[in-house]
């Protein structure tokens, strides 16, 4: 089997469990929800870089059609491809309890996304979500993208963080160090170094603390008592999957034209990951108070993904 159908396979068959973790649609969730902070920070995203104008948005990879269908609510026409039949069942599933309004504004399509037929500069934004760490490599990827996309589009992708390597002290660290490759990420990772503009947001974060705690006290009772979560029916991938660097991502964007970078740390980790096991309830509660800080370059420190946004 090629990774490609690897990839197709995994998706369409794990669609609904995969999604309800990613999501924390579960009624007590032990994971930290990332697809809800990647959408909510996507199309922040896309807002800031095309202002007021809406249009029409692709998202290649679209999983359950989740950003698709927010983007219809906002104004937006939506279209997701995926090559996974059962996300494209589910995003298909999800669309049909839309007002009719906003259901015809969103349309999902089974394809390859690096062979989707769609018109060439068909779109004023362009998302991606989880993508790149399933391809080969980058080049063809971006290449697509700012085929679809008109100049000035808005281009948003997130990725694995391999910075995050040099601070999460487990086996993806220890294989930088065999690799040779910690200078250079090191190198990078004290770059994004907060300053005083941090200050503001650390009041919001506390703030955040400070509501969470008695949700906190909950889930670390929880977690202490060994309550069972829902069962977790969601099988391993499987197969490697890749991880990026800004500067690296931001070099691949730029071959195929595109400009503007910026960089938002996602799913952060306040604590050491080795603790989620133990505690997954607490961990991830308590994850989510660092959000406030997603904005800041130094938020990429302590973010195990990153979203990269960039103008065609």
């Amino acid at each position: 089997m090629t990774e490609r159908e690897h990839v197709r396979r995994y998706f369409s068959d794990s669609a609904h469990t995969w999604l309800a973790r990613a999501y924390g649609e579960d009624e007590d969730p032990l994971a930290y929800p990332v697809g809800a902070q990647r959408l909510r920070l996507a199309m922040n995203a896309v807002r800031d870089r095309l202002g007021e104008a809406r249009g029409r948005l692709l998202d290649l990879g679209c999983g359950g059609g989740d950003l698709c269908l927010h983007a219809a609510r906002l104004g937006f026409d939506a279209t997701g491809v995926d090559a996974a039949e059962g996300m494209i069942a589910e995003a298909e599933a999800r669309r049909s309890t839309l007002p009719a309004d906003v259901r015809e504004r969103v349309s999902f399509k089974v394809a390859d996304i690096l062979g989707n037929g769609l018109a060439t500069a068909s779109a004023d934004a362009v998302t991606a979500i989880g993508v790149l760490e399933y391809l080969e490599e980058d080049a063809a990827f971006f290449a697509e993208a700012a085929r679809l996309l008109r100049v000035g589009g808005a281009l948003v992708v997130s990725c694995r963080n391999r910075l995050f390597n040099m601070v999460s002290g487990n086996e993806y660290t220890l294989k930088e160090v065999e690799a040779g490759a910690v200078p250079t990420l090191l190198a990078e990772l004290s770059a994004f170094r907060p300053d005083e503009s941090i200050c503001p947001l650390l009041t919001t974060v506390v703030a955040k603390l400070r509501e969470a705690l008695p949700d906190l006290e909950r889930a670390l009772a929880k977690d202490a008592a060994g309550a069972r979560g829902p069962a977790d029916t969601l099988r391993a991938f499987g197969r490697h999957r890749r991880q990026h660097t800004p500067s690296g991502l931001a070099a691949s964007a730029a071959a195929a034209g595109f400009s503007r970078p910026r960089f938002f740390g996602v799913h952060p980790h306040v604590l050491t990951p080795a603790l989620e096991s133990l505690v997954p309830r607490f961990y991830n509660r308590l994850t989510a108070v660092l959000e406030p800080l997603e904005s800041t370059p130094a938020s990429l420190g302590w973010s195990s993904a990153f979203l990269g946004v960039f103008t065609r």
